[in-house]
């Protein structure tokens, strides 16, 4: 009897824990908009998210027209039961931690606190499989220093690698490319 109500609680902790629900990888592209004092700067974007239940994680990979060639990769590690993440990131120094909105694997906001280099980012997003629309406040010693907006829409993601091509031409109305 303590054998099988051992099993039924491993099976029960095992059930909450693995998802049946297999990865998907979505594609965005849109325009961030930043203020950081009297300075303002538009950057066109391609994002590549891929949520992976097996591995409890969120991946991601953003490109921009700043410097097209240059891949920015970030995991999230997701703790579906509670809607909750962490990113720990060596390679830039930053870490944070979120909260998601809604049902796991197909959430439909997240708040996320960001640190690096001694700044801090808070963000809110509303998220779904065809759009992102981020607000971020970026902060120094406890004082906001910029504001961040972006509106990204979705798109086949067969088409990566064109729409990152993309970012290296010149935006409508701007008369000059990108540097490389």
């Amino acid at each position: 009897m303590r054998t099988t109500l051992l099993l039924s609680l491993f099976l029960a902790a095992a059930a909450t824990t693995a998802s049946a629900e297999p990865a998907r990888t979505v594609c965005f592209v849109g325009t961030q908009k930043a203020k950081v004092g009297t300075m303002e700067m538009t950057t066109r974007n391609v994002l590549e998210r891929t949520y992976d239940p097996a591995k409890n994680e969120i991946r991601q990979r953003t490109w921009s027209d700043k410097d097209p060639s240059r891949e920015v990769a970030m995991t999230g590690k997701v703790d579906p039961a509670a809607n909750t993440f962490e990113i720990d990131d060596p390679a830039t120094g930053a870490k944070g931690t979120g909260k998601l909105e809604g049902k796991p694997w197909h959430w439909t906001g997240l708040k996320l606190t960001l640190n690096a280099g001694g700044a801090t980012v808070e963000t809110s997003s509303t998220i779904s499989d065809t759009q992102i629309h981020q607000e971020a406040v970026m902060s120094q010693g406890g004082q906001p220093v910029g504001h961040v907006t972006g509106d990204l829409v979705a798109f086949d993601c067969k088409q990566l690698d064109k729409k990152k091509a993309e970012l290296a031409k010149p935006a409508a109305g701007d008369k000059t490319a990108p540097k490389k």
